[in-house]
C-alpha cells in the first residue's frame, strides 16, 4: 500500500481537487476562526519549519499533511515520546527528527553530490546561450566559456530568466511568476539571520531548558504599530551541530543560535556573533499561484536540452522535494536513480517527474 505522500494531491485525480487552489486561511476564517489565532498560534508554529512568515496563501489541501508531520496537537500517532528526567513520556515532536544527524549528513550529501565532477565554486554564471548546433555555451563572470550538451538550472526562478535570455516569452512568463517570502516582508521576518552564541536572547526562565533540548524558541509580540512580530531562534546546538560538537551529549553542547526578527528591545552581543545570512529568493510561498506556475513548467522543461530544478519547481518549499527535483533532472540527462531499494521513495520520484514534466 502507498504511504502518505506530499505529491498525491497534484497527481492523477488529485489535480481536480479545488483545495489545491483554495487557501487554508480562507476556509479557517469561513469556519469562524479568528485572525488573532492565525497570527499568534498557527503562523508562528509553522514559520519555524517553513521559514516563511506569510502563510495565508497556503493551499488547504496541505492542511492534513502538515498536521501529521508538524502537529499543533501532538498525539501518540503523530509524535514520539521518550523517557527522561522530566517524565516517562517526554514528548519529542517529529518535526526535527530528520535533522537529528543533519550536521553530519548535510556534509555527506554534498560530498556525494560533487564526487568525481569538475566543481567550480565562487563562479557566477552570466549567460547560457543555445548555439545553432544545439550545444549550450556557458559564459561566466570572468569571460570564460564552455560548450556543453545539456544544462540544469538549480537556482531561483528569477535568476534563470536573467541568465537564459533566449528562453522565449512562455518560459520567461513562468520564471517571473513564482512568489517568494521576501516579496511580502523584505526587511523583516525570515529574511535576515544572525548566527551567534548569545543565549540571553531567550527569556531567562526558559533559557536553560531550551538551549539543552529545544530545536526552536519562538516569541510572539505585538509591535507599537499593532502588527505581530514573530521572533524565531533556531537552536543549531541541538539540531545540526558541527565537527567536535556532533558527538557531545545535549547538556555539553555550546550555545549555537540562529536568530530571526528579534523582538523590540533585544540585542545580541557583538563579540558573540559569528556570521549573518540573507534569505532573499530562498523560500517560495506555499500558494495555489505557485502551484500553477510549477505545473506550467512542463511546457518548457527539457526544451533545447535545458532543465530546471529547485524548490520553486515542486509543490512545496521543503528539502526533500527540492533535492528530489535535482535527482529527477539528473535522471533525465542520463544519471541512475540512486534509491532503487526503497519502493515508497521511488514512487515519489515518479510522481515528481510527472509534476515537473520530465
Amino acid at each position: 500500500n502507498d504511504s502518505p505522500s506530499m505529491y498525491d494531491s497534484h497527481t492523477g485525480i488529485g489535480l481536480l481537487n479545488p483545495m489545491n487552489m483554495v487557501p487554508l486561511y480562507s476556509l479557517f476564517r469561513l469556519m469562524g476562526g479568528s485572525e488573532l489565532w492565525w497570527q499568534v498560534v498557527f503562523t508562528p508554529h509553522y514559520t519555524a519549519s517553513f521559514l516563511v512568515d506569510e502563510l495565508r496563501p497556503f493551499p488547504a489541501v496541505f492542511g492534513p499533511m502538515i498536521e501529521a508531520q508538524i502537529p499543533l496537537h501532538p498525539t501518540k500517532d503523530n509524535a514520539r515520546s521518550f523517557s527522561s528526567t522530566r517524565s516517562e513520556n517526554d514528548c519529542n515532536i517529529t518535526t526535527c527528527q530528520t535533522w537529528k544527524d543533519a550536521g553530519k549528513g548535510i556534509r555527506e550529501v554534498f560530498e556525494k553530490l560533487t564526487k568525481d565532477i569538475d566543481l567550480r565554486e565562487n563562479t557566477r554564471i552570466r549567460e547560457v546561450e543555445v548555439l545553432p548546433n544545439g550545444k549550450k555555451r556557458i559564459h561566466d563572470e570572468f569571460d570564460n566559456t564552455m560548450d556543453v550538451d545539456r544544462v540544469v538550472f538549480a537556482c531561483p526562478a528569477n535568476a534563470v530568466g536573467n541568465i537564459y535570455k533566449q528562453c522565449g516569452w512562455l518560459a520567461n512568463t513562468i520564471f517571473s511568476t513564482p512568489v517568494y517570502a521576501d516579496d511580502h516582508h523584505p526587511d523583516s521576518g525570515h529574511m535576515h539571520a544572525v548566527l551567534h552564541s548569545d543565549g540571553s536572547v531567550i527569556e531567562e526562565q526558559f533559557r536553560e531548558d531550551c538551549l539543552k533540548r529545544a530545536s526552536n524558541y519562538v516569541e510572539v509580540t505585538e509591535t507599537p504599530d499593532g502588527s505581530i512580530n514573530i521572533e524565531n531562534q533556531y537552536n543549531f546546538g541541538v539540531q545540526t551541530a558541527g565537527f567536535g560538537v556532533y558527538e557531545l551529549p545535549l547538556d555539553k553542547k555550546p550555545v549555537m543560535l540562529i536568530s530571526h526578527a528579534l523582538g523590540e528591545g533585544k540585542s545580541i552581543a557583538e563579540k558573540l556573533v559569528v556570521g549573518t545570512a540573507n534569505h532573499a529568493r530562498a523560500h517560495p510561498l506555499y500558494s495555489g499561484w505557485n502551484v500553477m506556475a510549477m505545473l506550467s513548467l512542463r511546457l518548457v522543461q527539457g526544451r533545447d536540452g535545458i532543465y530546471y530544478c529547485s524548490n520553486w519547481t515542486t509543490p512545496g518549499n521543503c528539502h526533500d522535494m527540492s533535492f528530489l527535483s535535482g535527482l529527477a533532472c539528473a535522471h533525465a540527462i542520463g544519471a541512475r536513480y540512486p534509491f532503487e531499494e526503497n519502493g515508497e521513495a521511488k514512487k515519489d520520484f515518479y510522481r515528481l517527474r510527472d509534476l515537473m514534466g520530465i
